[in-house]
């Protein structure tokens, strides 16, 4: 292959090539370079326009709370419309796909928890997404206590005494959930793994329901945060609290483990998140804004009102986290062979 140059008649010839060579190789790599600084110049000015925070449940939940308490705070901080839109639909599937399905760019973000994501990629066959790789994980803003409550017609007083009776009476006794495959109901199979119990699941509805049929004592167990509502109403025991720790609101509820049951480590918790392969730049100016966000104290009595305990787990260690919960649930779907009806 001939060069693009004659063969030079004169050094000043010879000059003037080897210029024109270098002033078309410089061209090139500024073009090169213009194109990969295009990304971080993008992104650099984000947010630029409306953020839309997508909750896949209806309006009115924990989740709704969570939303926009974290719309409200970021819209604050960057000083663009950060809009909650509820997309409900499948346990959180629809909302939950609908920003799968988003452009990675940082405007259309997902506000959910473990239940639409974890259970749900679990206990579906086919599974409708991999949380783990699905999404970019933000941050983790809250965990939700779950409570361990009995029927006021049975005499025991602790976890401890509850098991002990189940184990004496196997099969005699039932526990209720908001639905077959629900958190609850993974929360009832793992306490009967970890507690060697033979206690009968009766799906319910929904956890109103479920703690109906307690309180009315055709249900012996729940855990859920429901029980709590009935703490003084004389129709349901709540004897302790599934945290390892004492919850801020109750200090005066026994941790599960203090009332002589096992330690259940599956936290219901609720988080931020964006499509997969969010640009890093996003991802850590989310960051820093809910570092400074959940700090606040009036956001955290937001969030303990709502019966939620801040607890804030960012990005790296939250995709972690996840991917932890999802071999967990499969787990304990094998080991307890759960039917999902």
């Amino acid at each position: 292959m001939q060069s693009t140059c004659t063969p030079p008649v004169s050094p000043q010839a010879g000059l003037r090539c080897i210029f024109m060579h270098c002033r078309t190789a410089v061209t090139l790599m500024c073009c090169m370079l213009g194109l990969a600084t295009m990304t971080p110049a993008h992104t650099q000015n984000w947010p630029s326009r409306p953020v839309t925070i997508i909750s896949p449940y209806a309006p009115g939940g924990t989740n709704d709370v969570v939303a926009r308490l974290m719309a409200d705070r970021l819209q604050k901080v960057f000083g663009q419309p950060f809009i909650v839109e509820n997309r409900a639909g499948a346990a959180g599937i629809v909302g939950s796909t609908a920003v799968m399905r988003a452009t990675p760019d940082g405007y259309t973000l997902l506000s959910a928890n473990n239940g639409s994501l974890v259970v749900q990629s679990v206990v579906k066959i086919p599974s409708p997404y991999d949380p783990a790789t699905a999404f970019t994980p933000l941050v983790k803003v809250a965990d939700a206590p779950n409570y361990v409550g009995v029927s006021s017609d049975l005499p025991v007083h602790t976890v401890g005494e509850f098991v002990a009776l189940a184990k004496r009476e196997p099969g005699k006794f039932n526990y209720s959930s908001s639905g077959s495959g629900s958190f609850g109901n993974f929360m009832g199979e793992y306490f009967k793994l970890q507690t060697g119990t033979d206690i009968v699941h009766i799906p319910g509805k929904s956890s109103a329901s479920a703690l109906t049929e307690m309180m009315a004592g055709r249900i012996q167990l729940m855990i859920d945060p429901q029980v709590l509502q009935q703490r003084n109403g004389g129709k349901v025991k709540v004897l302790a609290t599934t945290q390892s720790s004492h919850v801020e609101a109750y200090p005066d509820l026994p941790t599960i483990r203090e009332s002589g049951g096992p330690e259940l480590n599956i936290v219901g918790w609720f988080g931020l998140f964006g499509p997969a392969n969010l640009p890093r730049e996003v991802v850590e100016k989310i960051e820093a804004a809910a570092r400074s966000i959940l700090a606040d104290p009036e956001a955290r009595k937001t969030l303990a009102v709502a019966g939620l305990v801040p607890s804030p787990v960012y990005s790296v260690q939250f995709g972690a986290m996840i991917r932890d919960d999802v071999k967990r649930y499969q787990d304990i779907k094998i080991r307890s062979r759960m039917v999902i009806e």
